[in-house]
């Protein structure tokens, strides 16, 4: 999952970067093709928003999965705390 993050976060930086790049040169060779600019120009804030979201979705996931992780070990304790109350409960109704 890790993996899948960066590279998704790479692509997505990769293809920003990219979309900078073409509008630049657009601006220079072809000045005149302000319908173009202003529709890659708009697409570029539009991946920019999505950058966000993507941060804000990443750390929501990392919060969430160490959350996650720190709930099993609880759970996990808890378990190994019934099991050791019902060897009690055993030994104590043995001995009556």
């Amino acid at each position: 999952m890790e993996l899948e993050l960066l590279i998704s976060r790479i692509n997505l930086n990769y293809t920003c970067l990219k979309l900078q790049v073409s509008i630049e040169d657009i601006k220079t060779k072809h000045p005149n093709r302000t319908d173009l600019i202003s529709s890659m120009e708009q697409s570029l804030h539009e991946i920019k928003k999505a950058m966000v979201v993507y941060d804000t979705l990443e750390k929501e996931f990392r919060v969430t999965r160490q959350i996650n992780f720190d709930l099993q070990h609880i759970n996990l304790e808890l378990k190994q705390d019934v099991k050791d109350l019902k060897k009690i409960i055993e030994f104590n109704n043995a001995e009556l």
